[in-house]
């Protein structure tokens, strides 16, 4: 799904064209990675209650009891709907890992393509 799309953050010295693919400021760049950061950690934490869910126990071995736990967290040959739901928070931390590793990545090469900027044009008595 990700193979194909390019995250580009333009540098100081980047022409305003945009790469195919994302392409931010890195203010912008920032900014999303910030808010990016607060996701993750919030699905971090359902992450953790939807474990503790699926690990609960039944209250009582009746009937009633047992088939509605079974129906929450499964039975260990059929998901439940904390089950269900945990899977759909995983899909989405790995979504938002990528995002985050992505912009990541694409902030440190501007960073570092800046720096090798600024000192090319301080050698040349700019």
């Amino acid at each position: 799904m990700w193979e194909d799309v390019a995250f580009t953050v333009m540098g100081t010295g980047t022409s305003g064209s945009s790469q195919p693919g994302f392409s931010m400021s890195p203010d912008e760049a920032k900014k999303t990675l910030a808010g990016l950061i607060q996701v993750r950690d919030s699905l971090n934490e359902m992450h953790y209650t939807v474990t503790t869910l699926c690990a609960m126990k039944a209250p009582s071995q009746d009937p009633a009891t047992a088939a509605m736990h079974h129906a929450r967290v499964g039975d260990g040959s059929k998901l439940g709907a904390f089950s269900y739901g945990g899977g759909h928070i995983d899909l989405q931390l790995g979504y938002v890992n990528e995002l985050i590793d992505r912009i990541s990545k694409a902030l440190h090469i501007t960073v570092n393509n800046d720096s090798e900027q600024r000192g090319r044009f301080e050698g040349m008595g700019a």
